[in-house]
């Protein structure tokens, strides 16, 4: 039972990203230190041996010149005859205290001494002073061999390793000392600075944690530099802005659609009781109550209509359901052959220039979509209306739509698109529209990855376009099976 907690501890510290951190910084300090100590330790043996190389070979060239000054040996030397002919003379510098050899030629005598260093006798090959290194004072491994010629004979002088090896060996034990204490203060400052490091993304973590639905409107602390940190905390408050604006679009679409569906509702409710009066005193037009609640059906179902498709662009369910190939002339013409208002004329004019008026999309979605927008500049227009069709730029087919009407000011052509928004002359429920066309029209635009533009008409009145482009394959998402008005 024990072992439970301890096994969630071990797997909490191991998918913590400071632990992680602390352990590479300490693991890649520790490979980095014993490496430079490996090359150190071979660096300064090389030195060493270099250094007494060198000091060997200074005392071996003032043998060298004492003996050519004085043509003999010193008096205190040792002269043995080897078994394979060669002659040494050994003797014992007073000034370094080093051992000093002297390889004389074969068939050397006492007498020939002179002779030999002044070099007349014939020489001996400096080569024939590593074969004394197996004769006798010390190993190869253990000995630093240095010759130089001098006269017909070679000096050479062997010097132990002895106080290499100690130094050497002194300077290992004090790394392997040194070593892991430096490990572990790399690994206690890494812990430190990552804690502090991360410090403000637990911060963020805990403060996030804390924001629910109802409180999309706080944001996490904004630290202040230009880090990594500080770009995480913008993005997520930037996140939280998006998911704050899409929960009051939401609520405000709920709000709104609440309140235009309770007046056709409540209209009907009302004619249902004045006709169940009327009907209670044997006098009643159901007829006429029919006609009422009829056209306040169909106000309901088009506006479920255009929610409905609102709620389907939202969701950009992609590859939900094959694109239709949509001829967008043949759009024109079909929203220009309804009839708006008997006193307003429609008419569809197809520039010569276009050639290329296809586009990849949902037939029903783009139907509904120009259907609303020559649904409100008839209501809006004077006396006419012009669906025009243009080949726009980058390969783009632009859908104008022209009224002589009073046009739409500028300041309100980013606030009619909006759900639910209406004109002041729009605003009356006799006038039409519940205020969702442009924000269909809007909403299907986007999903075509098109645009939805306001402009200023050649009739006078407002243009409200549609730019989709031209045959580019794609699933659109919108309401495919919302039926058009």
């Amino acid at each position: 039972m024990a072992l439970g907690p301890l096994r969630r501890a071990l797997h909490r510290a191991r998918a913590s990203v400071r632990l992680r951190v602390t352990l590479l910084a300490a693991g890649a300090f520790a490979v980095t230190f014993f490496i430079a100590a490996a090359i150190l330790l071979r660096s300064l043996e090389n030195g060493l041996v270099d250094d007494l190389r060198e000091s060997n070979s200074t005392a071996l060239e003032a043998e060298a010149a004492s003996l050519q000054a004085t043509a003999a040996l010193p008096p205190d030397v040792d002269v043995v005859r080897r078994t394979d002919g060669i002659t040494v003379a050994q003797w014992l510098d007073p000034s370094s205290g080093r051992r000093i050899t002297y390889l004389l030629p074969s068939g050397y005598a006492p007498g020939d001494a002179a002779a030999v260093i002044l070099g007349e006798a014939r020489p001996v090959q400096p080569s024939a002073a590593l074969t004394l290194m197996a004769s006798g004072d010390a190993s190869w491994s253990d000995t630093v061999a240095t010759t130089r010629v001098a006269g017909s004979g070679v000096l050479a002088t062997f010097s132990p390793l002895a106080d290499v090896r100690d130094a050497i060996a002194r300077t290992t034990s004090l790394l392997w000392a040194v070593g892991p204490a430096l490990v572990a203060l790399v690994a206690g400052l890494a812990w430190m600075l990552a804690g502090r490091a991360l410090r403000p993304v637990r911060l963020m973590t805990r403060r996030v944690s804390e924001i629910g639905s109802h409180s999309l409107h706080e944001r996490v602390a904004d630290p202040g530099s230009t880090d990594e940190i500080a770009e995480l905390a913008r993005t997520m408050n930037e996140m939280l802005g998006r998911l704050d604006a899409a929960n009051e679009s939401s609520r405000r679409l709920v709000s709104d659609a609440s309140h235009e569906l309770r007046t056709p509702i409540a209209v009907m409710r009302t004619e249902l009781e004045v006709a169940a009066r009327e009907s209670e005193a044997g006098a009643g037009d159901w007829s006429a109550t029919s006609g009422v609640l009829l056209g306040e059906l169909d106000r309901l179902a088009a506006m479920v209509d255009d929610l409905l498709l609102l709620a389907r662009g939202e969701e950009r369910a992609a590859g939900s359901r094959p694109a239709d190939v949509v001829d967008v002339v043949d759009l024109g013409h079909e929203a220009g052959a309804r009839r708006y208002r008997a006193d307003v004329e429609i008419a569809v004019v197809v520039d010569p220039e276009v050639t290329d008026a296809t586009v990849d999309g949902d037939r029903a979605a783009l139907v509904r979509a120009l259907d609303h927008l020559v649904s409100n500049a008839a209501r809006s227009a004077a006396s006419r209306v012009e669906v025009r069709i243009e080949t726009g730029a980058g390969a783009m087919v632009a859908l104008h739509v022209d009224d002589d009407g009073p046009g739409i000011p500028v300041e309100q052509r980013s606030l009619v698109v909006q759900r639910f928004v209406r004109m002041d002359e729009g605003r009356s429920r006799d006038a039409g529209g519940a205020g969702l066309g442009l924000a269909v029209a809007s909403e299907v635009a986007a999903v075509h990855d098109g645009r939805l533009e306001i402009d200023d008409s050649p009739l006078g009145g407002a243009r409200v376009s549609i730019l989709l482009p031209v045959g580019r394959a794609r699933s659109a998402t919108m309401g495919g099976d919302a039926d058009h008005r």
